[in-house]
C-alpha cells in the first residue's frame, strides 16, 4: 500500500469525510424450510432493543412506515431514520455505541409518511433528503451545510400532486454524474395509474421524464423499484415490482442509445405474485447479482438465480431445499452477520391492513419473522427462538452501528419501538469501504466493488433504495471468513473508471475516492501464488508460480478421463476395471508412458 494515499479516519472528526483519500479504521432466503432438517443452535444476534428504547411509534398507519440507516451528518457513523404514519419523522445520530434522538428541523407537514432516502442529489458533499408519501405530495429537502434543510420540493421539478407512493430508488441512469430519480406508486381505482420517473438537472432540481419512456405506462399497485444491473453492460436497468397475481412484473431493460424496454418476459422476471420487496446480492459469489422478492402467503417468496447473463431461474439448492411460505413477507435484507464471506437473509413479516396497535395483536398473534443463514450458497433457516416471537414488521435496515465489524440489523416492527438486533462478534474478518465519486455520482450509487482472496470473496453493487421501503448503510461490508488478507479490490465506476487496489489488511473501513487507485506492486516485485487459470486457488493478483494450486475442486465423477472411474469413499478418480490392467494413461496402448506413470507413483502408499 502506498503510504502517500493513506489517512487514518476519526469518526470524531465531523464533516471531514470529503477531504480524505485513503481512510482506514482500525477494530474489528429467501424463505427456504430445509428438507435435510439442519438447523442452527447459535441465535445469531442479541436483541438489544429494550437497553435502545429507539421511539418509532409505528402505531398506525397502511401497510408499514420505511427506515435509513444511512450516515446523514458526515461523520463516517451510520445514523437511523423512522417514518411515520402521521408524519411525526424520527432521527437518529450513531455515536459508535448506539442511537441518541437528533431534533432535524424540517417543515411540519403531518402526513403518512413511507419511504426515507438520504443521497447526495447536488454534488456538495453533503446528504439531501427526500421523503414519500401516501395520499400527500413527495417532499425534497436540501441539506445546505450541517444539516440545515431547505424544503425546495414546490420549485424542484418533482411532481406535488397528491400521490401514493410507496418505495423510492437513486441512481444515475444515464451516467451523467448526478443521482436520478424512480418513485413507485401504489395506485388504484380512480388514481392515475402511473409512477414517477424524474432526471436530475443539477443544483438540486428535477424534470419529469416518466412519459418520455415505457415507464410512463399505466401499471396500478406498484411497491417499489430498483435501479440494477443484472446483465453486466455497464447501464443501469430498471426492475419494477407489483401487488397483486394479475399484474406481471417489469424490468426495463436500457439499451445503448438510452431508452428503456420491458424484457421481463426473455429474462424469467415476468412474474405475477403479490410481490412487496426485490433485493439483490451475490449469494453463490458466482460474480453477478441474484434477486429476492417476497410476496404473498398463497404464491411464496421467490429467489431466482442469475445464470451469468441475466437470466434467472429459481433457486434450487444440492441440499434439496424449496421455497416455501405461508406468511406475507415484505422486506428482505442481505447481511453477512457472521462474517463468513456468505450473505444471509433476513425477512420481515406482517399483515395487509391498518395498522391499529396494541389491537392489531389480537387479530394477528403469531407472524414472526424469519432468518436464513447461508452456507456455501445453500440456506438453512434459523430455529434457535429469536425469531419466534411475533413482530409484525414491513421494513428492517443494516449497518454497524457499534464498530465491531459486524453488520447489525434495525427492524422497524409494528409497536412503539424499532428493534435493534446486534450481531455477535466471531473470529472472522471483514473489511468496509464508502465511496466518493469524483466523475461519477458523489454518493457513488451504482458502482460495483469486488473483493478478491483467492478468487471471489464478495461482489455488492451500491444501491440507494432497497428491499421494501429501505435504505442501508452506504459502508458496503464485506466479512472474509478466516482470511489473513484480502488480495485486491476493484472498483468499477458509473463513468467508467476501474479503480484498484492490492494487498490489503483485513478488520478495516476504506474510503476510496474514485480516480485514485493503487498502482499493482505485482507489476514491479514478485507476487508468489497459484497462476493457473483453471486452479481452484488461482491468485489473478500473482505473477510467480509457488506450487500451491489446488485442483481438487477440479475432480469429481463428472470429470474422470478414459480408463478411470469415481471412488466414492476416497474421492478420487481411480483405474477402471478394463482388459488393459497396464494401461494407465487409458490410451489404450501399454508402452513407456505407462512406465513412467509407474515410476512416477513406485512406493506410495494406496488407499
Amino acid at each position: 500500500m502506498m503510504l502517500s494515499t493513506l489517512n487514518i479516519f476519526n469518526p470524531s472528526r465531523h464533516m471531514q469525510l470529503p477531504v480524505l483519500r485513503l481512510a482506514i479504521i482500525a477494530c474489528m432466503m429467501l424463505i427456504v424450510r430445509p428438507s435435510s432438517n439442519k438447523t442452527h443452535a447459535q441465535a445469531p444476534f442479541i436483541d438489544v432493543s429494550a437497553a435502545m428504547s429507539l421511539w418509532s411509534d409505528h402505531t398506525g398507519g397502511y401497510l408499514g412506515a420505511g427506515i435509513s440507516m444511512a450516515d446523514f451528518n458526515g461523520d463516517g457513523l451510520d445514523d437511523l431514520s423512522i417514518a411515520h404514519h402521521m408524519g411525526v419523522l424520527q432521527f437518529f445520530l450513531g455515536n459508535g455505541e448506539g442511537f441518541i434522538p437528533y431534533p432535524l428541523v424540517l417543515s411540519d407537514y403531518p402526513n403518512e409518511a413511507k419511504c426515507i432516502l438520504w443521497a447526495d442529489v447536488d454534488n456538495d458533499g453533503d446528504q439531501d433528503l427526500f421523503i414519500t408519501y401516501r395520499l400527500a405530495a413527495n417532499r425534497l429537502y436540501i441539506n445546505e451545510g450541517d444539516l440545515q434543510m431547505t424544503d425546495v420540493s414546490a420549485a424542484c421539478g418533482i411532481d406535488q400532486s397528491t400521490r401514493k407512493s410507496f418505495g423510492a430508488c437513486f441512481g444515475d441512469y444515464d451516467n451523467d454524474g448526478l443521482l436520478d430519480l424512480f418513485v413507485a406508486n401504489y395506485v388504484s381505482g380512480q388514481d392515475a395509474p402511473f409512477n414517477e420517473f424524474y432526471r436530475n438537472l443539477g443544483g438540486g432540481y428535477f424534470e419529469e421524464v416518466t412519459f418520455d419512456f415505457i415507464t410512463g405506462d399505466p401499471l396500478p399497485q406498484n411497491f417499489q423499484g430498483q435501479w440494477v444491473d443484472f446483465n453486466e453492460d455497464g447501464l443501469l436497468d430498471l426492475h419494477l415490482i407489483r401487488d397483486r397475481i394479475c399484474f406481471d412484473n417489469k424490468y426495463y431493460k436500457q439499451t445503448e442509445e438510452g431508452d428503456f424496454f420491458n424484457d421481463a418476459d426473455s429474462m424469467g422476471l415476468d412474474y405475477s405474485i403479490n410481490a412487496m420487496c426485490t433485493s439483490t446480492t451475490d449469494f453463490d459469489r458466482d460474480d453477478d447479482q441474484d434477486l429476492y422478492m417476497s410476496a404473498g402467503m398463497f404464491e411464496g417468496n421467490h429467489f431466482v438465480v442469475n445464470d451469468g447473463n441475466g437470466v434467472f431461474a429459481l433457486y434450487d439448492s444440492e441440499a434439496g431445499d424449496s421455497v416455501l411460505v405461508n406468511l406475507t413477507s415484505w422486506a428482505g435484507t442481505w447481511l453477512d452477520m457472521d462474517n463468513d464471506g456468505w450473505e444471509d437473509l433476513h425477512v420481515c413479516t406482517g399483515f395487509s391492513t391498518y395498522t391499529s396497535w396494541p389491537a392489531i395483536l389480537q387479530n394477528y398473534p403469531y407472524v414472526p419473522d424469519n432468518f436464513f443463514h447461508n452456507e456455501g450458497g445453500v440456506f438453512y433457516e434459523d430455529t434457535t427462538g429469536l425469531f419466534d416471537v411475533a413482530a409484525l414488521s414491513f421494513s428492517a435496515a443494516t449497518g454497524d452501528y457499534n464498530l465491531d465489524g459486524f453488520p447489525d440489523l434495525v427492524n422497524n416492527r409494528v409497536g412503539e419501538y424499532v428493534q435493534v438486533l446486534e450481531a455477535i462478534p466471531n473470529n472472522n474478518r471483514w473489511i468496509k469501504i464508502m465511496l466518493e465519486g469524483t466523475v461519477s455520482n458523489r454518493d457513488g450509487i451504482g458502482a460495483k466493488i469486488r473483493v478478491y482472496k483467492s478468487g471471489l470473496q464478495g461482489y455488492h453493487m451500491t444501491t440507494c433504495g432497497e428491499n421494501y421501503m429501505g435504505q442501508n448503510s452506504r459502508w458496503e461490508h464485506f466479512g472474509l471468513g478466516l482470511a489473513a488478507g484480502i488480495d485486491s479490490i476493484t472498483v468499477h465506476w458509473p463513468s467508467g473508471i476501474l479503480d484498484q487496489y492490492y494487498n490489503l489488511a483485513p478488520n478495516q473501513s476504506l474510503f476510496f475516492v474514485e480516480g485514485e487507485t493503487q498502482p499493482d506492486p505485482c507489476e514491479t516485485e514478485p507476487c508468489p501464488g497459484c497462476t493457473y487459470p483453471a486452479a481452484c486457488n488461482f491468485d489473478s493478483t500473482a505473477n510467480e508460480e509457488d506450487g500451491t494450486c489446488d485442483f481438487s475442486c477440479l475432480i469429481n465423477a463428472t470429470t474422470c478421463g478414459p480408463g478411470t472411474e469415481w471412488n466414492e469413499f476416497i474421492q478420487q478418480c481411480v483405474q477402471a476395471e478394463n482388459l488393459c490392467p497396464t494401461d494407465l494413461n487409458g490410451d489404450q496402448v501399454t508402452d513407456v508412458g505407462d512406465l513412467l506413470i509407474f515410476l512416477a507413483m513406485f512406493a506410495i502408499d494406496c488407499p
